[in-house]
């Protein structure tokens, strides 16, 4: 799917802007894990930011809004926008100078993918760097949520099992334990949601073990 990046976001993140405070120059947001639904898992293992700074931060945001003239990218926003709130509805400046500044301006700062960070620790946090753009950090927080919960999940998922395996494994065979990094081999490719949900969750599995017929999963 290609689309404009800067309408990969919930509805009501199209008028975030006017929401905010009179003079507000800085949102300063972190991302955290808040609890597991298992009573047993205290921890998550981060994965899956650097993709998508990469693909959407930078990728996508320049080859589908920087590299576009503006006239063009505000033309197909204004149409999105109007039909879906009513023509006038919502201004469009600051669409405009940001696409005029040329680049994102935001600073991230992030523990490092594969870690295991404990629950209600934080594993990022993202601010805007420019005073006038205080409304892009929590307008990322959609996108950004939905590409990094499931690779967050299956990687803390395939490190359970994997403490799991190894816990057995030493009660039967020993310290013996080769084969634990096949055990739990990944054939989910089928069952994901779209290429990428397979590419991310195969990727992540991969954290912990060394098996897997996602072959995309190998390269990511």
């Amino acid at each position: 799917m290609t689309t404009l990046p800067i309408l990969l976001k919930d509805g009501y993140k199209v008028g975030h802007i006017f929401q905010y405070p009179e003079g507000t120059t800085l949102v300063y947001s972190n991302l955290t894990p808040r609890k597991s639904r298992s009573e047993e898992i205290n921890d998550i293992v981060f994965f899956g930011l650097q993709y998508f700074i990469k693909e959407y931060l930078l990728r996508q945001f320049d080859d589908n809004f920087f590299k576009l003239k503006k006239e063009e990218v505000i033309a197909v926003y204004k149409r999105r926008i109007d039909n879906y709130l009513g023509a006038g509805a919502i201004t469009f400046q600051h669409i405009e100078q940001l696409h005029d500044l040329g680049y994102l301006p935001l600073e991230i700062k992030a523990l490092p993918e594969g870690v295991l960070v404990p629950m209600k620790v934080p594993v990022l946090t993202i601010k805007n760097t420019l005073p006038e753009f205080f409304w892009l950090t929590n307008m990322l927080e959609t996108l950004m949520s939905a590409i990094l919960w499931k690779p967050c999940t299956s990687a803390t998922t395939a490190f359970q099992y994997l403490k799991t395996f190894t816990q057995y494994a030493e009660k039967t065979v020993g310290k013996d334990a080769g084969f634990i990094p096949w055990q739990g081999h990944d054939f989910s490719f089928r069952g994901m949601s779209g290429l990428e949900d397979a590419v991310l969750s195969g990727a992540a599995h991969l954290l912990s073990f060394a098996g897997t017929d996602t072959i995309p999963a190998i390269d990511f």
